[in-house]
């Protein structure tokens, strides 16, 4: 940047108006452009100096001196505009990495000036507020040293608060921060860490060890989760582990546990925490409790509940409440007066001599409990055997919805609420009302002693979960546990049939459905990586046509990633911001996938048709620099109502699409379709630079003739608000750059690129280019002349038939690595290479959804996955279709296993049927096999020895001519 140069006032707007804020005050990240704090980095930690005034300006990605490069004139309204009274300090951080470190003033953080002056600060001086120094310890030199009360702010509650806390003047040589001392006329406050990081929902406190999970009491409204299985080995004489009285925050568990819980207090509110305020406490399982009471409201986790109970169990153990006081015991909780408690259970036994005791909960006087069970057995310990109010699950109260408990273990004896169900039919799946599709599992006695699980609670049979080692998707109980883990990271490893029956709302997107829809930690919304590892998906049903945001995933969050995946064959109807792969995706990658038909597609969609909607093939909103890349769609579509783009509904700000191939028959009831985009949204003028749309490579075989919108973007919409011709009044659509797009398929509509006014005022004269194609730029893009009938094409180059098939049209374009001409499957249209279908092999064997297991030269292509075989077992048998590839019909076709090729200890077992398997060494064919028709049979193992590694045999096959 040349300093000597000012920036015009439309330049400095520009910049001004793309710094963007979040609901808590906080800059989003990678959008700050003004700064009222310098950063260096000065012996290896980073020194932040900060000011009243703005100070630094983002130019040309380079921080500048704002003296530099704004005018005299200009100066006095950047300065008015960005003041941050009481800004001024110095802080240096015991880090030598900047990245993501930014500074606020009290005025941006929630509600902090109003607690400053409940807190009795009268005259409040200088506050700094750190974003993005999460665990990182420093000092914070303030420039006064008469300050008379010096505080810290925490971090925000679940609601977004912080709060105030007065530390204290350094005694001790020592001392625990946070303290200060006052030196040289300045006053320096030590910290162990700063606002805005560590337990937050964003960067929540990891609890370890037994050290954490009792400092949690130390901040009893941040987020804390759990990384390990704790064993309370510190806490096992005396009174045990103090119990966690007014916990207001957030934990998780993630499904770890905690062993060994020892308490033993003459008190009330006991359990892990005795006392809960408010918030959530989910995924918790507490093993082997041993809790000892004399007192009111005693439970294994919570004494007393105000808040939210999820995904809980307390897997084994006893709790005992003896004495005078006793009273409100339960196995999970004690005394719930408010919130909810849902999808748990308790396998403890369950002692009391006080009224209100069950073998879950004490009493219920507020709240809901629901989807719970519990199986131990609840005694009175009076002498005359007659305490008030015990029950199997609950000892009183209501609005108890579908809870179960374990009559045998209460002598046969029905006693509070809840379902009483005998020893067996506990074990039972119809004995329940519970959702084993998404939140529970029963049925093997391996898992949970027979008895119900909560799917949060069942690992994964191999990985770790990380993006070194991956959990491992074998089947679809495997899939459908991806959206209890939603922040990992998965690999499949086995094409999956889904089997759900063609009623009610089939499947729950990942992500939808769940409990407290937050992002980060709490993960709802996807934020891992799925590779697919070229595995296919086939079957997925859905009817959620009233349902926003849905498809396999609700919403692919940050830095997530679906990679290497296919899907086949589905059948859904879905409603707006909805898309085969993910409703929506922010911040994330889709690369190399592909929705294909091979048996039967339906895929109708019934999206809006105004600014911001729509709905798409593979997702529905894409936005915030979302990535797609190298993917496919190629199926039909009925579009039912609103917008459709052949690869995304609606792109609102950034995003990239390229390397896509879009196919299939596009069939409109109503409403507009686009070949790529359904919709892009507008946005002011003054945000204009932060939108950059980007679809490079991409081609359109679609057949779009029943279509009445673009070929390439169904609808860019524009509005002004007001009548005077200000930049100020327009919205529109900015800085779109098409490239290498080609249209080979037929399109009938008028506009390859269709432009949508939601409001200009009467009397104006609709120019377009004031909205938005003076800012697009499109270029070697080309659609075919003879198969497109558009009078408005926006730069889209017009060929006809020959043309489009020749080399030399596509100067611009990488026929070595990107493009080919496909003369088999488009008759010599261009083609991106990736996308071009395999040469199968002439008799090939596939799986049910057309996948096939070796290519024309006999390389594997995937696999039969069975599992671990234990010596002595029989594998179950799984279908395979033998199928006529060549070019005539054939007779004769048998099928057999080469025996030299299979290993010892092994039998291969073929049959034409399953039920009844009747094994033999080989299958003949009958009759003859038309071009591209199959033949089905059956195949599995025999084992005498045990096998965990995977093996391969060859299967062989022929047949004659016709």
């Amino acid at each position: 940047m040349d300093h000597s140069v000012k920036l015009t006032r439309d330049q400095l707007l520009n910049i001004l108006y793309g710094t963007s804020y979040n609901m808590d005050g906080s800059v989003v990240k990678d959008t700050e452009t003004i700064r009222n704090y310098t950063i260096e980095v000065i012996d290896k930690k980073v020194h932040l100096k900060t000011f009243n005034i703005p100070v630094q300006i983002l130019v040309e990605n380079e921080w500048c001196d704002i003296e530099n490069v704004v005018s005299d004139e200009d100066l006095n309204l950047v300065y008015s505009t960005f003041q941050e009274v009481h800004l001024d300090s110095e802080i240096i951080l015991d880090t030598d990495d900047p990245t993501g470190i930014s500074v606020r003033s009290r005025e941006r953080v929630r509600d902090l000036s109003n607690l400053i002056s409940e807190a009795g600060i009268v005259l409040p001086r200088e506050f700094t507020w750190v974003d993005g120094a999460s665990e990182t310890s420093g000092v914070i030199i303030l420039p006064q040293d008469d300050y008379d009360k010096v505080f810290i702010a925490t971090d925000p509650d679940k609601d977004g608060n912080p709060l105030i806390v007065f530390i204290k003047q350094k005694t001790e040589k020592d001392q625990e921060r946070p303290y200060f001392v006052k030196e040289k006329g300045k006053t320096y406050i030590y910290v162990d860490h700063f606002s805005g990081g560590g337990g937050t929902q964003s960067s929540p406190y990891l609890v370890e060890d037994e050290k954490d999970l009792n400092n949690v009491r130390s901040n009893l409204g941040a987020y804390y989760t759990q990384t390990k299985d704790i064993i309370m080995t510190s806490y096992q004489t005396g009174s045990g582990f103090a119990p966690i009285t007014s916990f207001k925050g957030y934990y998780d568990g993630a499904g770890y546990d905690i062993k060994d819980l020892y308490i033993n207090r003459t008190q009330s509110n006991v359990g892990l925490f005795g006392e809960q305020t408010g918030g959530t406490i989910k995924r918790v399982r507490l093993v082997n409790v041993n809790i000892v009471a004399n007192g009111s409201m005693v439970g294994a986790l919570v004494g007393k509940s105000d808040g939210d109970v999820e995904d809980c169990a307390v897997i084994s153990g006893t709790v005992k409440n003896e004495g005078s006081s006793a009273q409100y015991t339960g196995g999970l909780v004690g005394y719930q007066n408010a919130g909810r408690i849902v999808r748990s259970y308790s396998h403890a036994d369950v002692m009391s001599s006080g009224n209100n005791c069950g073998g879950f909960l004490g009493i219920v006087n507020g709240g809901s409990v629901s989807q719970c069970f519990s199986t131990g057995s609840v005694t009175d310990l009076t002498v005359a055997k007659n305490a008030s109010y015990h029950g199997g699950f609950v000892g009183s109260g209501s609005s108890i919805y579908s809870c179960y408990y374990n009559l045998t273990k209460q002598g046969g004896v029905a006693k509070g609420g809840g379902t009483a169900l005998n020893e067996a039919d506990m074990k039972k799946a119809s004995s329940y009302s519970f959702d084993y599709q998404n939140y529970w599992h029963i049925g093997d006695y391996k898992v949970n002693k027979g008895y119900p699980e909560n799917r949060k609670f069942i690992k994964y049979r191999k990985g770790k979960g990380t993006s070194n080692d991956p959990f491992l998707i074998y089947n679809q109980f495997d899939l459908e546990q991806v959206r209890h883990f939603a922040d990992k990271h998965f690999r499949m490893e086995n094409d999956i049939i889904l089997n759900y029956p063609k009623s009610g709302p089939g499947w729950l997107p990942i992500g939808d459905g769940m409990t407290n829809h937050e992002t980060g930690w709490w993960a709802n919304s996807f934020e891992g990586t799925l590779d697919g590892n070229n595995k296919a998906i086939g079957g997925l049903y859905m009817r959620r046509r009233s349902t926003s945001k849905c498809g396999m995933f609700e919403t692919l969050s940050t830095n997530a990633v679906v990679k290497d995946l296919i899907i086949i064959d589905v059948d859904m109807e879905v409603g707006n911001h909805c898309g085969i792969i993910a409703g929506s995706m922010n911040k994330a990658k889709l690369l190399n996938v592909s929705v294909r038909m091979f048996n039967s597609f339906s895929y109708k969609t019934f999206s809006s048709a105004s600014d911001g909607n729509g709905s798409g093939g593979l997702v529905g909103l894409a936005t915030n620099d979302a990535v797609i890349d190298n993917c496919l769609f190629d199926a039909p579509i009925q579009q039912q109502s609103g917008y459709f783009g052949g690869i995304v509904g609606c792109v609102d700000m950034k995003a990239t699409i390229s390397n896509c191939t879009v196919s299939g028959i596009f069939d409109q009831v109503s409403g507009y379709m686009g070949g790529i985009i359904g919709n892009i949204a507008y946005t002011t003028y003054s945000n204009s630079s932060n939108q950059l749309i980007k679809i490079n490579d991409c081609v359109v075989h679609a057949d779009m003739s029943k279509a009445s919108a673009g070929g390439t973007i169904a609808a860019i919409h524009y509005r002004k608000d007001d009548y005077y011709n200000s930049d100020t009044a327009r919205k529109g659509v900015w800085n779109v750059n098409i490239s290498r797009v080609i249209i080979t398929g037929t399109a009938s509509a008028s506009n390859l690129l269709r432009a949508e006014a939601d409001r200009v005022y009467s009397g104006q004269a609709i120019d377009l280019s004031y909205y938005f194609s003076s800012s697009w730029q499109v270029s070697n893009s080309f659609y075919n002349k003879n198969k497109v009938s558009a009078s408005t094409y926006y730069n889209f180059q017009a060929k006809y038939t020959p043309e489009i098939r020749h080399p030399s049209t596509y100067n611009a374009y990488d026929f070595v690595n990107t493009w080919t001409f496909d003369e088999k499957n488009r008759d010599g249209d261009p083609v991106l290479i990736k996308h071009i279908p395999p040469k199968l092999p002439i008799l090939g064997f596939r799986n049910e959804i057309g996948l096939y297991y070796t290519d024309e030269a006999g390389n594997i292509l995937r696999y039969l996955e069975y599992g671990t075989l234990v010596a002595g077992s029989t594998s179950e048998a799984y279908p395979i279709w033998l199928q006529n590839n060549a070019d005539f019909p054939v007779k004769d076709m048998k099928v057999w296993v080469d025996p030299p090729t299979v290993k010892p200890g092994i039998t291969v077992q073929l049959s034409l049927s399953n039920n009844p398997f009747v094994p033999v060494s080989e299958i003949p064919f009958s009759g003859t096999i038309p071009i591209g028709d199959a033949r089905q049979f059956y195949i599995r193992f025999l084992s005498e020895v045990t096998v965990t590694e995977g093996g391969t045999f060859d299967m062989k096959a022929k047949a004659s001519p016709a």
